[in-house]
Formats: structure tokens, C-alpha cells, sequence
């Protein structure tokens, strides 16, 4: 596969790039804020660019946000978590979804992470984000599912990085 990468830290996208490379794939990277409203259509631009096309979209960007009791979270970081982990999963698909239709197939994959199945206390943004992405998903993939596009959540558990060494600190 052919891949953009998209994340906030330059050099960890580096990192990741190089490997994917070293595979004979090709991978280019966008530093960017994923939860901006410019960096999805960036993203889809220069996939089509590069590359021709969007085959697939994998939102995979999260963040635990605010942890402790609801009562005493601040509103600031719970948007921020809200923005991250469901806004942007709504802003690449809307971004891809045009090129998608206008080729009637596509596939969007997108994390739903434990907050989706169960309750988290303590993690109040991150489990109501969560369960969001699941029902954006489900939704979105009622309405394209007549242009052969699947969408799809998957929840693959614990994942090694930085959001879980920040969970279990």
C-alpha cells in the first residue's frame, strides 16, 4: 500500500514512514493537527497527488483527554478530546467520501478503542468519544453502503503508544 500518514509529531512520522519504505511501499507524512479543519482535505490532496486516488481511510488518532470524575474535568480539554477523537474521524471522511463515491468503492476503518463497549469511569471524554465513533460509523455506513463503500470500527485492544503509557501511568 501506498500510504499518507497524518499526525501531529514530525519525527515519530518519520520513524514510520522509513519503515513502511523500507518494505517498498511508499509513505509520505503531513505534520499536522488532525482535529484542524484544513488537515483532512491536505491529507486527500496529496494522497491524490501522489498516488492517483483514496482507496481506504484508517482514523486511527486518539487521545485519553482529561482523567478523573466528571465533575471536575475542565471543558476545554474535554472538546479537545472530543475534537481529536471523533471530530477528525468525521472530517477525513467527509473528505474522502466525495472521491470515494464519485468511484463507487472505498473502505474506511476507524478505531473505536474500549471507551465504545463498556463503561470507563474516570475517562468520561474518551468513552463518549469513543462510543460516538462507533455510531458516526454505523451511520456513515448505511448511507454510502449503495456506492459499495464499507465502513467499519474495529477495536483492537490495548495498542503500544503513547496514549497507553499515558492510561497506565
Amino acid at each position: 500500500a501506498n500510504l499518507v500518514l497524518v499526525a501531529r509529531t514530525k519525527s515519530e512520522l518519520a520513524k514510520t514512514a522509513k519503515a513502511i519504505q523500507a518494505t517498498g511501499s511508499s509513505a509520505l507524512i503531513l505534520p499536522a493537527d488532525v482535529a484542524a479543519a484544513t488537515t483532512a482535505p491536505k491529507a486527500v490532496r496529496m494522497c491524490r497527488d501522489a498516488f492517483g486516488r483514496v482507496d481506504i481511510l484508517v482514523s486511527a488518532a486518539g487521545i485519553v483527554g482529561p482523567i478523573g470524575p466528571v465533575e471536575i474535568e475542565d471543558p476545554k480539554d474535554w472538546a479537545r478530546t472530543l475534537d481529536v477523537n471523533l471530530t477528525a474521524t468525521f472530517l477525513f471522511m467527509r473528505a474522502v467520501l466525495p472521491i470515494m463515491k464519485s468511484r463507487r468503492r472505498g473502505k474506511i476503518i476507524t478505531l473505536s478503542g474500549g471507551g465504545a463497549a463498556n463503561s470507563r469511569p474516570m475517562y468520561a471524554a474518551y468513552a463518549a468519544s469513543k462510543a460516538a465513533v462507533v455510531r458516526l460509523t454505523e451511520t456513515v455506513a448505511e448511507e454510502v453502503k449503495r456506492f459499495n463503500i464499507q465502513v467499519n470500527a474495529i477495536a483492537p485492544g490495548a495498542v503500544n503508544t503513547r496514549m497507553l503509557d499515558d492510561m497506565l501511568e
